[in-house]
C-alpha cells in the first residue's frame, strides 16, 4: 500500500470513530443516588450482573442474608429491583429502566 491510500483509510477510519463519539454523547446519561444504607446491595447485583438470591448477594457485602433479604425487598418495593422465583429460589436483578435525577435514601423517600 502506497502513503496516500494510506491516509485515505487512515481519514475513513477517524469519521467514523466521530461518528461514533457523536452517538455516544448523544446518549442520556443515567443518574442514581443510592443512600448507604442501599449502595453495597445495589453494587453487589451490578458486580453480579445477573439475578441473584440474598445469598449471594450476603457474601459480597460481608452482611447477613437476613439483612440483605430486608434491604432487597425494600429496593424492590420502590421499584429498583425486580424480584421473580426460579424454582423455590427467590432472585433479585436491577430494573433495566433509566433512573434519570432519582434519590432513593433510607428513610422511605424517592
Amino acid at each position: 500500500m502506497r502513503d496516500w491510500e494510506l491516509r485515505i483509510h487512515f481519514e475513513k477510519v477517524l469519521r467514523k470513530l466521530d461518528v461514533i463519539d457523536a452517538k455516544v454523547s448523544a446518549m442520556p446519561q443515567v443518574q442514581v443516588q443510592v443512600s448507604n444504607k442501599f449502595l453495597p446491595t445495589v453494587n453487589a447485583l451490578c458486580k453480579l450482573a445477573r439475578a441473584a438470591s440474598a445469598s449471594e448477594v450476603a457474601q459480597i457485602t460481608g452482611r447477613s442474608r437476613a439483612t440483605e433479604s430486608a434491604v432487597l425487598n425494600e429496593l424492590v418495593g420502590r421499584g429498583l429491583v425486580v424480584k421473580s422465583k426460579q424454582g423455590r429460589r427467590k432472585v433479585f436483578s436491577l430494573k433495566e429502566e433509566n433512573y434519570e435525577g432519582q434519590t432513593v435514601d433510607s428513610r422511605g423517600r424517592k
